[in-house]
């Protein structure tokens, strides 16, 4: 064979077989770039996963304690609302007492001024009925309360008896009119 053609087989050859040689280190580098670009599309998806999952508890933990926010909230509001409804329920109790108490002590005394007089016995009836009102307010104010308000309440009523002293009415309002004030006291 012809030196020349030898050559050309061996330069054909070495064309391929450099060919082949580039292609598997070609090949073998692509192999190597896909890898490391799956391995950073993982990471990359690892560390959104991550921090999509932290947002979602912060989002989480927030709501819950703006949940908790308003319910101590609706729940403090519902206690004040309650306790002013109890103070204007006692307060109403307190002031028909009062203004029983007053009827009475007004009707004990037109019965007391009529006493000889033709009048004795309508006016005892009157001082009757009204103290028969006074022992319905009493009542209310029992359920109502305090204790010192109760008290003090039933010493007023007892003020009104037929056999009690004129002074004593007065200073057992006096002492009613202060535990009510007292009671009344938003806490």
């Amino acid at each position: 064979m012809d030196e020349a053609v030898m050559t050309a087989l061996v330069a054909a050859g070495a064309a391929i077989g450099g060919g082949a040689l580039t292609g598997v280190f070609s090949l073998a580098a692509a192999k190597r770039q896909a890898a490391a670009a799956w391995a950073a599309g993982e990471r990359q998806a690892a560390a959104a996963w991550e921090a999509g999952r932290q947002q979602a508890a912060a989002a989480w933990d927030a709501g819950q304690l703006q949940a908790t926010a308003q319910l101590d909230v609706a729940r403090r509001t519902l206690a004040e609302q309650t306790l002013a409804n109890q103070r204007a329920v006692r307060r109403g109790a307190y002031v028909t007492f009062l203004s029983r108490t007053d009827s009475a002590q007004l009707a004990l005394s037109a019965w007391q001024s009529a006493i000889g007089t033709a009048e004795e016995s309508s006016r005892r009836r009157e001082y009757d009925a009204a103290m028969g009102a006074v022992g319905e307010a009493l009542n209310v104010v029992h359920l109502e309360g305090p204790d010192p308000v109760t008290a003090a309440a039933e010493a007023l009523w007892s003020s009104l008896a037929t056999t009690a002293s004129g002074s004593q009415h007065r200073v057992a309002q006096e002492a009613f009119l202060d535990a009510a004030r007292m009671a009344l006291i938003p806490v």
